[in-house]
């Protein structure tokens, strides 16, 4: 039963499965390799399961450790840490490449950048974020550049804004 409550959510969700998958191409000259390298891609918007995958791979990426901001020494530095978090992300992200793509052979980081840039920004506009180049989504300050009031509640995150209608009565006491 569990089947085919899966086929019927997957049913003429083509218009949802296109939003969740970005083409994009690069044309990049890598001043590094001497080499242009280009080419189109296809990513996706990683599900829940993929975000716990991606802090599983880069943990492996980073040897088990991670970056410590209160104890500098302890652990991977905070641009190993960034960097490994780029390449996890990649690799669970992109679903087509061009050849050339292999992060066991691709030697710029700036490629890697561009590329990982494409794919951050598809899923910001996604999430109804603003572009970052890092993905970072902590709160950073932002200054009225925030969501946007939908329910006119100051109880953000309340049961009533992602609740179904017949079931909010019962939880409300």
């Amino acid at each position: 039963m569990a089947q085919e409550k899966k086929k019927t959510k997957s049913t003429g969700g083509s218009n949802l499965r296109q939003k969740r998958h970005n083409p994009f191409a690069i044309d990049y000259h890598s001043d590094m390799d001497d080499r242009l390298y280009k080419g189109k891609f296809v990513s996706k918007k990683l599900s829940i399961r993929d975000l716990a995958a991606l802090g599983v791979r880069k943990a492996q990426l980073n040897g088990g450790m991670h970056h410590d901001r209160e104890n500098p020494g302890h652990g991977v530095d905070e641009q190993t840490d960034e960097f490994n978090n780029m390449v996890a992300h990649l690799e669970l992200s992109i679903l087509e490449a061009p050849k050339w793509w292999n992060l066991d052979d691709v030697t710029d980081i700036d490629l890697v950048a561009r590329v990982y840039r494409e794919v951050i920004a598809f899923e910001n506009k996604f999430l109804g974020r603003p572009d970052r180049d890092d993905g970072d989504e902590s709160d950073g300050g932002d200054e009225g550049g925030g969501e946007p009031d939908s329910s006119g509640s100051d109880d953000a995150g309340s049961p009533d804004e992602v609740v179904d209608e017949e079931v909010q009565p019962s939880l409300e006491p």
